[in-house]
């Protein structure tokens, strides 16, 4: 049956004298009859939604359902919301995790078929690996592909220092997720949902994961709900069994730095030289990748320049690889060597030559004035 999960949550919302869910899936259904072409149909519950909304006879007072809960004590956001578009939101994946992406969407596309069948769509994910490898930017994704609002809970608000408030906001967040069509998405999970059995954790922390164990179970194997860690080790083995989906995302492969540089630098860059890029970056997560493309492409802005440097970006990778404080202006041999041997298959004298801003035949000099030989058959 068509639109069964938005009928059906109208009708919760009814019984239990919930207007902001009422009002908030009403919205979802009338926009999945627009885009069906029912116009009609929309036009009808539209005009039927608006005489509701400028009623005089109202249900209940409750707040409208894009005010985000606030914590009490504090009065500050629990969470922040954005909606963002397949546009705005691209991401460079593995073929396999790019495969259970796809089959989480479709899951949750397709609720109206499996809630028909009493199967339900599980549509909870937790997504970890290291800083940098695009968690947050594929929970955007996920987002936009189910043109849905993302709400992410802010760590700083949600956890309180006064005893049980924590558990009340979390309470609160959920109870809001659950009121109107939304992702949720809780960020860094391992602040709120550590190991219990840690020495070092207080005992009111340990109350918290029992808090948001309940608040997961309690969803409607409706409400979609992403979490995302760093630090995967340290969750509660409670807190995996309640993810249906669970994905790693590692540090980008070579073919998908290269991916990722061309994806960064859009127009501004002609090619060319994509393979020693894609070869100097090893190491580096996509958010160090994003933030050197970006720099060049400030650079390049301010020169009046079209398209990037291809130098420039060899210098932003061996800085972010080498450390800030390396210093391109030194023509001393350890300097030269260091960034030489970062990516040695690929860089050549003449790379280098124009990223120390020296000749090649100092270059020459400076790699193998200890008896060494470097290059010999690659200097141009």
């Amino acid at each position: 049956m068509d639109y069964l999960l938005e009928i059906s949550r109208i009708i919760d919302g009814a019984v239990k004298g919930d207007r902001v869910k009422v009002l908030a899936y009403t919205e979802q259904l009338i926009s999945k009859l627009r885009q069906a072409g029912d116009t009609q149909a929309a036009a009808r519950l539209r005009r039927t939604l608006d005489h509701v909304a400028t009623s005089d006879v109202v249900m209940c007072t409750m707040s409208n359902p894009t005010h985000l809960p606030v914590d009490h004590d504090s009065r500050l956001a629990l969470a922040d919301e954005e909606r963002t578009t397949l546009v705005d939101e691209v991401v460079v994946l593995e073929p396999v995790i790019e495969q259970r992406v796809r089959e989480f969407v479709l899951f949750v596309n397709a609720s109206d078929r499996l809630m028909a069948t009493r199967v339900g769509i599980a549509p909870t994910m937790l997504i970890y690996g290291p800083p940098g490898v695009g968690k947050t930017a594929l929970a955007r994704h996920i987002a936009s592909k189910l043109d849905l609002p993302l709400i992410t809970s802010r760590v700083d608000s949600v956890i309180s220092s006064f005893l049980g408030s924590t558990a009340k906001n979390l309470r609160l967040l959920f109870e809001h997720a659950r009121s109107r069509p939304c992702v949720l998405f809780l960020d860094e999970l391992d602040a709120i949902a550590k190991l219990r059995d840690d020495e070092h954790e207080l005992g009111e922390l340990k109350r918290v994961v029992v808090s948001l164990v309940q608040n997961i179970d309690a969803l409607d194997n409706q409400t979609v709900l992403l979490s995302a860690t760093n630090h995967h080790h340290l969750l509660d083995p409670a807190i995996w069994r309640r993810f249906a989906f669970r994905i790693e995302l590692a540090l980008p492969t070579a073919e998908a730095r290269r991916r990722m540089v061309e994806l960064f630098l859009e127009d501004y860059y002609g090619g060319g030289d994509t393979h020693v890029l894609a070869t100097i970056t090893e190491g580096l997560s996509g958010a160090d990748i994003r933030l050197v493309c970006e720099n060049a492409i400030r650079l390049a802005v301010i020169g009046n320049q079209s398209q990037v440097s291809t130098t420039d970006l060899i210098r932003g990778f061996i800085r972010m690889r080498l450390g800030e404080t390396f210093d391109f202006a030194s023509k001393e041999s350890a300097g030269i060597r260091s960034a030489y041997e970062l990516a040695p298959d690929v860089l050549t004298y003449r790379h280098l030559a124009a990223v120390f801003d020296t000749s090649e035949p100092t270059i020459s000099r400076r790699l193998n004035d200890e008896g060494r030989t470097y290059g010999k058959s690659r200097k141009k």
